[in-house]
């Protein structure tokens, strides 16, 4: 039998981002087989939807039991908090339905401290709204992987059989003889996302010493064919370096401005810090400094993978706004200093003398 737990199951889905989706598809997987009898459903993301992820009921009919999905998955500082109470504000204060429970679900098990503040928080908030011990739950990420066994669907979830496909195929390609790399998973020798784990088996090329020692005097825009090892490339330079970094990958939107990159970077920012933008503030550079400024305390780069070229003109804008953005972030950030490394497949030659540095693949 494999096991995975909830760091597996962000590799799984490519990212933070990716697996914060799947884990709410998760979650109304599961809460399906838990009450097989009940309309269970998420809610369409949309501005006052009334604090819901979740929901299992018929809504505006009965009470609802409403279901809050967060996956703090490294963390559970004050933002995580933060965002925990505002959820509930939300929801204890909604009119479109009646509140019957309030369940938050995390990936994750939280420790002493942390249990410490939400015993101490939900019993408050069970006081102040006039509630029973039971009307705010918490599912940790343990319990969650239990219920998921129990009622069959584990498997589904951390996509198990998949795996197990992959190790059968791995013991026809691999000799028996050669039992210290039989041990090894197949998806651990040839993969897309580098982790620390990929480490033993990733060939070291003359672009990861170039990368290293451009990244410290510039900005880089790297290009080269898909599949060559691009985005690897990156990943494993800044995590064996300890580099903060934030990644914005462009595969699923059309640029047709900057401030459709800048949107996408501010996105990637909120999930990656797991830290919301001050909604006053309507420009996007600077919401992007502030932002930074808040979560980061060291050097810190913003990876734009998938970047297609379109127009030269839409180009210049975008390489214009990139370096209002370092320059704005460097000005204001004593002891800080920010970077892009910047992938394409087509050679920026249009380009070639600006303020960066050119890294073939």
């Amino acid at each position: 039998m494999m096991n995975r737990d909830w760091h597996d199951f962000k590799s799984v889905y490519g990212n933070i981002a990716g697996a914060r989706e799947a884990f709410e598809g998760a979650c109304e997987t599961l809460f399906r087989k838990v009450h097989p009898n009940k309309h269970v459903s998420q809610v369409a993301l949309k501005q006052g939807d009334g604090g819901i992820d979740i929901f299992i009921g018929e809504l505006g009919v009965e009470p609802i039991t409403v279901i809050q999905c967060k996956f703090f998955l490294e963390t559970f500082d004050d933002s995580q908090k933060a965002q925990i109470r505002e959820s509930f504000s939300t929801a204890i204060e909604a009119t479109k339905y009646e509140l019957k429970e309030w369940i938050l679900c995390l990936p994750r098990v939280i420790d002493i401290d942390e249990s410490s503040w939400w015993f101490k928080w939900k019993n408050k908030k069970n006081a102040e709204n006039s509630k029973p011990t039971n009307f705010i739950k918490l599912i940790n990420g343990n319990e969650l992987i239990n219920l998921m066994k129990t009622h069959g669907i584990y498997n589904q979830i951390f996509q198990i059989e998949d795996s197990m496909k992959l190790d059968e195929l791995h013991k026809l390609l691999i000799p028996k003889k050669t039992t210290a790399l039989s041990s090894t998973k197949l998806n651990t020798i040839l993969f897309n996302n580098y982790t620390k784990k990929n480490e033993p088996f990733y060939i070291k090329r003359d672009q990861d010493t170039s990368f290293n020692h451009s990244f410290e005097v510039s900005n880089i825009w790297i290009f080269g064919k898909s599949g060559v090892g691009k985005t690897a490339l990156i990943n494993r330079n800044f995590i064996i370096n300890d580099i903060t970094y934030v990644y914005c990958d462009l595969s699923p939107i059309d640029v047709n401005s900057s401030s459709d990159i800048l949107e996408e970077i501010l996105c990637s920012i909120e999930v990656k810090f797991e830290i919301n933008r001050c909604t006053k503030e309507n420009n996007s550079i600077k919401s992007i400094v502030n932002l930074l400024n808040t979560s980061v305390q060291t050097k810190v780069a913003i990876v734009i993978d998938e970047f297609s070229i379109l127009s030269i003109e839409l180009l210049k804008l975008i390489a214009k706004d990139f370096i209002k953005l370092v320059t704005h972030y460097n000005n204001i950030s004593s002891n800080k200093e920010l970077k892009f490394i910047v992938s394409t497949l087509e050679k920026p030659r249009s380009l070639s003398d600006s303020n960066h540095r050119i890294i073939s693949i």
